[in-house]
């Protein structure tokens, strides 16, 4: 403490001195770019690790050591165009391994986004959110082994309701503060259906993160049922149902 209070008084005392913000550090650049567009990731930022131009198709994810406090740029450009950019400081706007997310949506996602699977999709989204609304109350009031035995059990009817019979499912789902799905938080990227199948790629953005995830889903007579859920980790789409 009276270390820091002597530093003080020196740089009162002399010319030229600054105020330093946190230590140099790292962040997360974290986005999708479409997949029908000839994509590039341009990152200016002084002290950078990485700097150059490189492409970028779907997910991505990239780690970027930055200096403390010095404005910098990421951009996006899709056959030569601008297509999204963020401006930051380090230290204010974002900070130590946090993520900085650029994100894109594809044509598709517009023109489709009122389609059936994507309506089915925002369904369980939002029965997923209630899900875990009450799991965490069956949680609190019956303490963690019966709150999440009665929370599986719903979890599985869940499951049922949304996925074709047969589907894989997480053996035990635990409820969280932050719910996995929002339909209010959870922003569609791109939607691709062929016949009777079709995927849906989301966002949902967090301070510390950016979740990534894929919905696939088969065309059942008149219905859509899930057949896989996908979340994107360090290592590569992992599933998550």
């Amino acid at each position: 403490m009276r270390r820091w209070i002597g530093i003080t008084l020196v740089c009162g005392l002399a010319s030229g001195c600054v105020t330093f913000g946190p230590p140099d550090g790292s962040l997360q650049i974290a986005g999708y770019a479409p997949t029908d567009g000839n994509c590039q990731l341009q990152i200016t930022a002084l002290g950078a690790s990485n700097t150059e131009a490189e492409p970028v198709q779907g997910y991505f994810q990239r780690h970027l050591m930055v200096h403390s406090s010095r404005p910098g740029r990421v951009a996006l450009l899709c056959n030569g165009r601008l297509q999204a950019e963020r401006i930051f400081r380090y230290g204010r706007d974002v900070g130590f391994g946090e993520v900085l997310p650029l994100l894109v949506f594809e044509r598709s996602a517009l023109e489709l986004g009122g389609s059936t699977p994507v309506v089915r999709m925002r369904a369980f989204q939002s029965d997923f959110l209630e899900w875990n609304k009450a799991s965490l109350a069956w949680v609190a009031e019956h303490g963690p082994s019966r709150g999440q035995a009665l929370a599986d059990a719903s979890y599985a009817k869940l499951v049922e309701h949304y996925a074709l019979p047969g589907t894989s499912r997480t053996v035990m789902r635990r409820p969280s503060v932050e719910s996995a799905h929002d339909p209010e938080l959870e922003q569609v990227l791109a939607v691709q259906i062929l016949g009777d199948a079709a995927s849906i790629r989301t966002a949902q953005q967090r301070r510390s993160s950016v979740r990534i995830h894929e919905y696939r889903l088969q065309r059942v007579h008149d219905d859509w049922r899930l057949t896989g859920l996908y979340r994107l980790e360090a290592d590569g789409m992992k599933p998550a149902l």
